[in-house]
């Protein structure tokens, strides 16, 4: 790797952190060059803008997270439904955990910038679909299988959705380890509500 390409490898970690500490609108660029050890207008040589920089860091995390949706379902689809189901969660909790991509994503979200609003919320939402067609899929599998009763899987994909990813809301507040604990408490009580007879 180049000293330029490794200068602007550290200005996006930099940003990643400036835009999930303060959003859009509160980000510095001074602040970001300070943090690389160089100054704005060098900053300004291989970001034209702050919203040059915020789109190409929001699609990279866009890109990565999009692969890790396709990867995920992948990994784990061979186990009964209940192990895939609380394997999925665990992985699912991991990746949010600790991570300031989850953080800048979750700062953007409900702090966009306004000339990006839309673009945001469609991205998420793009999200949701992919990630909520993958587990609606895993509830048909699982219906087929006797392993889980037989409701709407659409709706049952919706309610793991909004379980986990209601956890992975309070990263800032506890440990991954609480997190897990709490989880597991909520998934057997979701288990228990759609499990076969």
């Amino acid at each position: 790797m180049g000293q330029g390409a490794d200068t602007k490898e550290r200005i996006m970690q930099a940003a990643l952190e400036e835009f999930s500490l303060h959003g859009f609108e509160g980000a510095r660029m001074e602040k970001i060059a300070s943090k690389v050890g160089i100054n704005k207008a060098s900053l300004y040589f291989y970001f034209k803008s702050k919203e040059q920089l915020f789109r190409e860091l929001f699609d990279i995390i866009v890109e990565k997270y999009y692969n890790y949706l396709t990867t995920i379902f992948h990994k784990y689809k061979d186990l009964p439904t209940r192990q895939l189901l609380s394997t999925i969660y665990k992985d699912y909790l991991e990746y949010h955990w600790y991570n300031t991509e989850m953080d800048f994503w979750n700062m953007i979200y409900y702090y966009p910038p306004e000339q990006m609003k839309e673009e945001i919320i469609h991205f998420t939402q793009d999200s949701f679909d992919i990630f909520n067609a993958q587990l609606t899929s895993v509830m048909k599998n699982g219906i087929e299988k006797k392993e889980l009763q037989s409701l709407n899987p659409a709706d049952m994909a919706a309610t793991f959705y909004y379980l986990i990813t209601c956890i992975t809301l309070s990263t800032g507040l506890m440990s991954l380890e609480q997190g897990l604990r709490q989880m597991d408490s909520c998934f057997k009580v979701f288990w228990n509500g759609i499990k076969g007879v």
